[in-house]
């Protein structure tokens, strides 16, 4: 027992130390809604007054949808910072409109909010104020992990390590760590929930009391004014209890435990849904939640089912605004857990029924689905929300919590050599809370880096790009990319002297990729540092290091020389940092060539239109290269009209358009457009018209065979154009 024990306190001690961390090391509000969550607390703590969604509340810009949730939470909190002086924060929030919510395939601007140094330590004001509420989240975690254990024990007394492995699976889950490191209402539900559960298991294994059913009421009432699923919570209590007459209990003493339950949970929270039907005309306000988030949407049944599919990864570790993912091996990690736990499931089931349970092999199986019930009663909520508006969070699966981790405990001890998975399987679990936290967080807000010279030689710029802002230097990192990939750039900052614009007039940047035809393929707009770093918070002559991603357009055309250029916005001119390639994901097979230039250069097809056309007219020659090899250096095309042996009478001399030869490798298939422009002083008459290749730093034309023979002049013969007067 006291083995047992000194593990339980070791698991215990692993998540306090754990959700610490996640509380110091996310930056404040990043968090789903977690700068609402706390507003509402501090709304309390300044007016003591429940807030409203109504017009003319000052807090209701700041509360956003909170306003309108049991209010539990956010009483209790407000008792927390009270003694705190907030003043001022409201300024103190800087939110990034460049912040990509719910986008996890954006490495930039995931952070919802610019993050200044009054967050750092020592904390005050608002900053200590949420760290105290973030500890109180940490503190519920704790509680719902005491109750996970507890109901444990209460199940299976002589297998405390199935109590044991259920309660390290959550408190190493490293996305109950993440929202038990925020300020949310979400852990006031899970841990009363939690709380409930345990208590109807004393009330099924055990004698039924009047105090155990007035705790329980208060428990089930303090989940109604933490969150409605306290109203799913009120039916199954009801439920659970009705159903004690399997065990034995007679009808009356069955009906007397409902209505005392029931009746001092109303009385503990049935005020607040007669508040809301008075207020909102919804006893659970849900409407005010629903007209928030843009009105209703009426999914279909099929559509929230695709959307209940995306909840698994967040039920894992997806953190911040849903925009910041684990590496996928964290994923891999808790699938195998819950594969596992499906094999030590059928294990189970090819046993015979063993010593050491609480309960009979049909009272096992009865109550185990009562319990399984619940999980089932919070999804059901759920989809019925998500019916009306975007909600597929795993996080609001979480007050189902406790039955879900007792029957994954359960199962992994009928694992065969289960003595290895007892340590096994809390070891893998924690170690991928522990990489999330250390690591992942860390990296996402990282400041930008001071760059050092050896750096800042490799890819040197100076460009003064106005507001007292240098870009110092900057590099292509991505050489080479395909439609719709991320472009992955760096640029090396300066503030030459101190920027003091408002937050409104902070100096924001823009990366264009330009393409084909000057087609912008590619745009970001944020502040520097990916977001999370504007000039104002630079200090003055230090270069900073920014590593930032462009996406390229699905429908980039291809192949193309893709420009990357730079501007502050609202400043002149841009500035070309570099260039990439940009080409298809497949090449069309080799086609036999029309003729062949230097060793890696064919022509596949060539076409002149018109092939009449009046004095001073434009002449289109379109073409198609093929790379028979890779192509070392740029290289200029000419198309002459006139006798070859000749100074041509016009021509289009050019490089291939959008896409220089330096960029061509074997294999590759270049389309390319040429326009000459009759003078219009040329004489009416047919003239031949040739084309070939030459190297412009000398002049000298590449050889140019057909079939095997060398053509005169290196020139290709396109046909002849009619000129007319």
């Amino acid at each position: 027992m006291n083995h047992h024990r000194r593990v339980l306190a070791g698991i215990l001690a692993a998540y306090l130390l754990l959700t610490l961390a996640w509380g110091i090391r996310n930056p404040l509000f990043e968090a789903p809604d977690e700068q609402h969550h706390y507003f509402t607390a501090q709304a309390i703590a300044d007016t003591w007054r429940l807030p409203t969604v109504l017009p003319g509340d000052d807090y209701n810009r700041l509360m956003g949808q909170e306003a309108a949730q049991p209010p539990l939470y956010y009483i209790l909190g407000a008792l927390l910072i009270a003694p705190i002086d907030t003043t001022g924060a409201e300024s103190q929030l800087w939110f990034n409109p460049f912040v990509r919510l719910g986008d996890a395939s954006s490495p930039a601007n995931i952070n919802a909010f610019v993050h200044t140094p009054a967050e750092a330590w020592p904390w005050h004001g608002m900053t200590l104020a949420a760290h105290l509420l973030r500890a109180f989240s940490t503190l519920l975690g704790l509680g719902t992990l005491l109750c996970i254990y507890g109901s444990g024990r209460l199940l299976w007394p002589a297998h405390p390590e199935r109590a044991l492995l259920a309660t390290a699976l959550v408190a190493f889950l490293p996305q109950f760590e993440f929202h038990h490191g925020a300020v949310t209402n979400d852990t006031l539900i899970i841990f009363t929930a939690s709380a409930a559960i345990y208590q109807l298991l004393r009330l099924w294994l055990d004698k039924i009391t009047t105090p155990r059913l007035v705790l329980l009421g208060l428990t089930v009432g303090a989940a109604m004014l933490s969150k409605n699923a306290g109203l799913l919570l009120l039916a199954y209590a009801a439920g659970f209890l009705f159903l004690l007459i399997w065990r034995g209990q007679k009808p009356h003493v069955v009906l007397r435990a409902i209505l005392i339950t029931a009746g001092v949970a109303l009385l503990a929270g049935g005020w607040l849904y007669w508040r809301n039907w008075q207020l909102y005309g919804d006893i659970t306000a849900t409407n005010q939640f629903i007209r928030i988030a843009g009105g209703d949407q009426g999914y279909a049944v099929r559509e929230v089912l695709r959307e209940t599919a995306k909840i698994g990864d967040s039920l894992i570790a997806v953190f911040g605004w849903f925009n910041v993912r684990a590496p996928q091996w964290v994923y891999g990690v808790w699938q195998g857990i819950a594969l596992l736990a499906v094999v030590g499931g059928l294990f189970a089931a090819a046993r015979r029924p063993e010593a050491g349970t609480n309960v009979d092999r049909r009272a096992r199986f009865r109550l185990y689905g009562l319990l399984c019930l619940w999980p089932l009663l919070v999804y059901l909520g759920l989809f019925q929300f998500m019916l009306k508006t975007p909600a597929a969070q795993g996080r609001l699966l979480f007050p189902a919590l406790l039955p879900l981790a007792l029957m994954l405990g359960a199962a992994w001890s009928h694992l065969p050599y289960s003595r290895w998975w007892r340590w096994l399987l809390p070891a893998a679990a924690a170690a991928t809370s522990l990489t999330c936290v250390a690591f992942v967080i860390p990296r996402a807000y990282a400041p930008m880096p001071v760059a050092d010279a050896a750096e800042i030689a490799a890819a040197p710029l100076d460009a003064d790009l106005g507001a007292h802002i240098t870009l110092v230097a900057a590099q292509v990192d991505t050489p080479a990319a395909h439609a719709g990939e991320w472009v992955w750039l760096t640029l090396f900052w300066r503030a030459e002297a101190a920027i003091t614009a408002s937050r409104e007039d902070t100096p924001q940047y823009v990366i264009l990729l330009v393409g084909r035809d000057y087609e912008v393929v590619g745009k970001l707009q944020s502040y520097q540092g990916a977001g999370r770093e504007p000039a104002s918070l630079w200090p003055v002559g230090q270069v900073l290091r920014e590593r930032v991603p462009v996406r390229l357009a699905d429908d980039t055309a291809t192949p193309a020389r893709v420009d990357v250029k730079v501007s502050l916005v609202d400043q002149e001119p841009l500035v070309t940092m570099g260039a990439l390639k940009v080409t298809p994901r497949q090449w069309p097979p080799p086609a036999p060539p029309l003729a062949q230039l230097g060793d890696g250069i064919e022509l596949i097809a060539a076409e002149m239109e018109p092939q009449t056309v009046p004095v001073g007219g434009v002449v289109t020659v379109s073409v198609t290269w093929q790379a028979a090899a890779d192509v070392p250096r740029d290289f200029t095309t000419f198309v002459h009209v006139g006798d070859p042996s000749r100074p041509p009478l016009a021509q289009g001399d050019a490089p291939p358009r959008d896409y220089p030869t330096h960029f061509w490798q074997a294999g590759e298939r270049i389309p390319d457009r040429y326009t000459i422009q009759l003078p219009a002083d040329l004489p009416a008459g047919r003239y031949p018209v040739q084309m070939g290749m030459y190297d412009p730093a000398d002049g000298g034309r590449l050889p140019l065979t057909v079939a095997g023979e060398r053509q005169p002049y290196d020139a290709f013969a396109l046909g002849w154009l009619e000129v007319r007067p």
